[in-house]
C-alpha cells in the first residue's frame, strides 16, 4: 500500500470521477485507474463503482475511507511541520461549500493566494450537511457552516437573510414584507441544497407545519418553479443577487438573518494551511 494508491482514493470520493480525480492530482486518468486497482487488488476488496454518472464508493470503501483520510492527514501534517521549519505554509487546502455561498470564496482564495502562494485551494460543493460531514471525516480541511458545531474553531465569514419568494402575479408581490403565516396556504417548495434544516427551523419556530408539496436541488429549479406559479419558497438573499425574471423576493416579518461561518477541527487536528485561511478570513472581515 503507498501514498498514490490512498489520494487516488481520496481523490474519487472528492471529485466523484477518475477524470476529476485526475485533474485534482495533476496526473493521467490511467494513474489514477491503476493505482484504484492495484490498492483494490492489495487490499482483494472492490471498492469503487464506476458508472455512468460517476465514481462511489461501495460498502466497505466506505469503510475505509475514514482511515485512510487520517492517513493522509498525518502524512500532510509531516509535510507542514516541514515546511514550517522554513518558515513556509505548503501543501492542498480542501474547502467545502455549500451553493449559495460558494460564491464568496473567490476573493478571499485570492487574498489568500497572495500571501500563501505555496498552497493550492481545492473547493468542493454540497449541501450544508454534506459540508459538516465532510468535516468530521477529515475530506475537507475548512468548511462553510450556519451553524457552531462542537470541537470545532469558526470565525465569520458573512450575513445575509432567508427571504420569501414569490411569483409575480402573488396577490402579497406588492407588500414591503411577508410572513409566514401570510405564506400559510401556498404551496411550498423546499430546498435540498442546504437551506432545508434553517427552514424548517423557521416554521418550528412559528408552530407553524411545513409541508412541501415540491422538493428539488437546484435554485433555478425552485425560482422556475416559483415563476410558473407551482408554489412559493424561502431563499437565501446571497443566491438572489443576479435577480429572477417572474419572481419577487420579500423579507420575512419577522427578519430571518442567517451569519455564515468558516470551520475548522479545533485544537492541534487543524492545519496550518487551514488555520492560515481562517485568519485570513477574519482579517478580510474586520477591514
Amino acid at each position: 500500500m503507498n501514498l498514490a494508491q490512498l489520494r487516488a482514493l481520496r481523490a474519487v470520493e472528492e471529485a466523484g470521477s477518475v477524470t476529476g480525480a485526475a485533474s485534482l492530482l495533476g496526473i493521467t486518468q490511467s494513474a489514477v485507474s491503476h493505482a484504484l486497482a492495484s490498492l483494490e487488488s492489495e487490499l482483494d476488496l472492490r471498492l469503487v463503482v464506476r458508472d455512468r454518472g460517476g465514481c462511489t464508493l461501495t460498502e466497505a470503501g466506505r469503510r475505509l475511507f475514514p482511515h485512510v483520510s487520517a492517513a493522509l492527514r498525518h502524512i500532510d501534517r509531516l509535510a507542514d511541520e516541514a515546511a514550517a521549519t522554513a518558515g513556509m505554509v505548503t501543501g492542498r487546502l480542501r474547502v467545502g461549500a455549500f451553493p449559495s455561498a460558494c460564491h464568496l470564496l473567490p476573493q478571499l482564495i485570492r487574498v489568500f493566494g497572495r500571501r500563501y502562494p505555496a498552497v493550492d485551494v481545492v473547493v468542493l460543493e454540497g449541501t450544508d450537511g454534506e459540508v459538516i460531514d465532510w468535516l468530521k471525516n477529515d475530506v475537507v480541511e475548512v468548511g462553510i457552516v450556519t451553524d457552531e458545531h462542537p470541537g470545532m474553531d469558526t470565525v465569520p465569514f458573512a450575513d445575509d437573510e432567508m427571504l420569501a419568494v414569490l411569483p409575480a402575479e402573488h396577490p402579497l408581490a406588492g407588500e414591503a414584507e411577508v410572513s409566514l403565516c401570510d405564506l400559510a396556504d401556498d404551496p411550498f417548495i423546499l430546498s435540498g441544497g442546504g437551506c432545508a434544516g434553517i427552514i424548517r427551523r423557521l416554521y418550528e419556530e412559528q408552530s407553524l407545519p411545513l409541508r412541501p408539496r415540491h422538493q428539488v436541488r437546484e435554485l433555478t429549479t425552485i425560482l422556475a418553479m416559483v415563476r410558473e406559479n407551482l408554489g412559493i419558497s424561502l431563499v437565501p438573499s446571497l443566491a438572489l443577487s443576479g435577480g429572477f425574471d417572474g419572481t419577487v423576493a420579500l423579507p420575512l416579518r419577522p427578519r430571518a438573518p442567517r451569519r455564515l461561518l468558516l470551520a475548522a477541527p479545533g485544537g492541534t487536528e487543524v492545519s496550518r494551511a487551514a488555520r492560515a485561511f481562517l485568519d485570513t478570513a477574519g482579517a478580510e472581515r474586520a477591514r
